[in-house]
This record gives C-alpha cells, structure tokens and sequence, in this order.
C-alpha cells in the first residue's frame, strides 16, 4: 500500500511547480514564521499580484470554480471567487507561521462551534479508532487542535515537502500540540505504524481531495464533472475496521472556525471501496459548495471530459 494515500499536510501548490514558485513560497513561509503581521499588513498587495501574473494559478482557479459555480457563472464572478481562493491559499500560509507557536488553548480558543460532535462521539464509543478525511479547505491547523483536545492519540499523515522551512514549521507545531507525525513517504512501515494506531483505537487523519504522483485514485462525481480522489483512506478503513468521517474546518472570520463532522462512512469489504469514496466525495462537494472561496486548490482539479 506504499504511496496510496494522500498527504495531509503538504503545501498546496500548483502541481509540479517550478524551482521559482519553490523558493517563492519558502520566502513567503519563512516570512510567516517570524513576522507574520508582515503577509497579513501586505495581503492585498501579494494576492491581486498572484492573481494578475500568474496565468497557470488564474486558468486552474477559474476551470474550477466553473464546475462548483456553473458554466454560465460570469467571468467577473470567476474572478472575484478566484481571487478569493489565492487570498484563502495565501491566509493558509500566514496561519502556519502564525499558529507553529500557538498553544493547544489558543488554538482551541477559535472555535467557535462543531457541527457533527454528537454522531462522531457516538461513533468512537465502538472503539475501532477513526480514519479522518479532510481536504485543502479552511483552517486545517484548528480542525486538527480540536481532534486533539478530545483524542490522546492523533497521527496526522503527510508526505516530506521540498521545502525546509514549512517542513519546520509545520513539525515545531504538530510537535508543540502532540501531534504523531507519520510520513507516508517512508512506505510499507507507515501503513503497519496507522494500522496499529487504529487498532489501538487512535485516531488518523488524512488529505482526502486531491492524489499525488505515485498514488492511487479512483474517479468520483464531483458537481457537474468528476475529480479523482485518493484511494488510501478507504483502504486504511477496510484495513483495520475503522470508519471513514469527514472533518472540516471552516472559516468565519477574524479567526474564528466552526468545525464540520460528517456522518461516519464503513468500509466492510473491498467492495464498498469504491461507494466510500463516493461519499467522501460528496462530504467535500457540500462543504466546497457552501464555501467555494476557501478550498484553496490551485491546480485544475476536475478530470478532463
């Protein structure tokens, strides 16, 4: 199962992006490491900048948003959604040098409610663990804050970015939240470390909308097209006997964030692989749907007709 499921934690970047989007965007997290106020003060600035002189990032933005949108949505709309996805891909990288120093409390001092708690605790009485699936949207930092506040044990899985500096700040803050890290990069070893995890009843939290070079995927309806979603979670899932849930954190404002459960998803056999991916699909479509502005995707995410 090496290489089957997808990183929770990488920087969402356009894919293959060049070695000087790379060294770019490690300015930019290095800059939100210690002066964060610095990227929030300039915003404005850097994101109608990205907007205008980066066509790659404004035709996937705009291919997108026509799928959540409509096809008939006006190319004024497309662009001021779209500006709005670069604003939410750039407040992502403020919120990780802002946040590699917050406590659990001040991270959990942001929520401002959770939508879903009562099924997801009925869920965890059965004391199979979780497999949590989330996507490029919203706060991630904070919806992994509140999983810890009620889990002792949270292995988020990742894949070792090319970029030092958000590698960094991203482990001072996982580690300063006790957060197990598992790097998915490292093969066969991770699978058998989240296979134990879950059987332990722990809880495991992975990327669920987008596959990376070398994973497996399966093609799901996503609006009015398809999107290709990992396969790994579902396989983690029929794995060990642990349900599916989806879990988002979205924004609302001046920090605060409402955290979104959704209803647990089995995976009894291989052949409710395919139906549980469906539906992890249509966890992302509704929350995407209700916030488009914030799944901070910059790649062409929808498969070609």
């Amino acid at each position: 199962m090496a290489g089957s499921g997808d990183p929770t934690t990488s920087a969402p970047t356009l894919a293959g992006p060049s070695g000087f989007q790379e060294r770019c965007l490690g300015l930019f997290f290095g800059i939100a490491r210690v002066a964060p106020w610095a990227l929030r003060l300039t915003r404005p600035i850097w994101v109608g900048g990205a907007w205008r002189a980066a066509p790659e990032v404004r035709g996937a933005v705009r291919d997108n948003l026509r799928h959540v949108l409509g096809t008939d949505t006006p190319t004024k709309k497309l662009d001021r959604v779209g500006k709005q996805v670069v604003g939410s891909f750039y407040n992502f990288v403020c919120e990780v040098g802002a946040n590699h120093r917050a406590t659990l409390d001040q991270l959990i001092a942001r929520i401002e409610g959770i939508e879903g708690a009562d099924t997801f605790l009925r869920a965890r009485e059965s004391e199979r663990g979780a497999v949590l699936v989330t996507a490029h949207f919203g706060n991630f930092e904070v919806g992994l804050a509140a999983m810890r506040e009620k889990e002792d044990r949270v292995h988020v899985v990742f894949q070792r970015d090319r970029m030092s500096r958000f590698e960094q700040i991203r482990s001072d803050l996982h580690r300063q939240l006790g957060i197990i890290e598992t790097p998915i990069d490292d093969g066969m070893a991770s699978w058998l470390a989240l296979r134990d995890a879950l059987q332990a009843d722990g809880v495991v939290m992975l990327q669920g909308d987008r596959v990376m070079p070398g994973q497996r995927g399966a093609a799901v309806p996503f609006f009015d097209g398809e999107i290709e979603l990992p396969i790994g979670p579902a396989k983690l899932a029929l794995m060990t006997g642990a349900p599916l849930i989806p879990v988002f954190a979205v924004r609302l404002g001046k920090g605060r964030v409402r955290i979104v459960l959704g209803r647990p998803i089995e995976v009894p056999d291989a052949d409710a692989v395919e139906p549980a991916l469906r539906e992890v699909g249509r966890a992302i479509e509704r929350v995407v749907g209700e916030h488009p502005e914030q799944w901070h995707v910059l790649h062409r995410a929808f498969a070609a007709p």
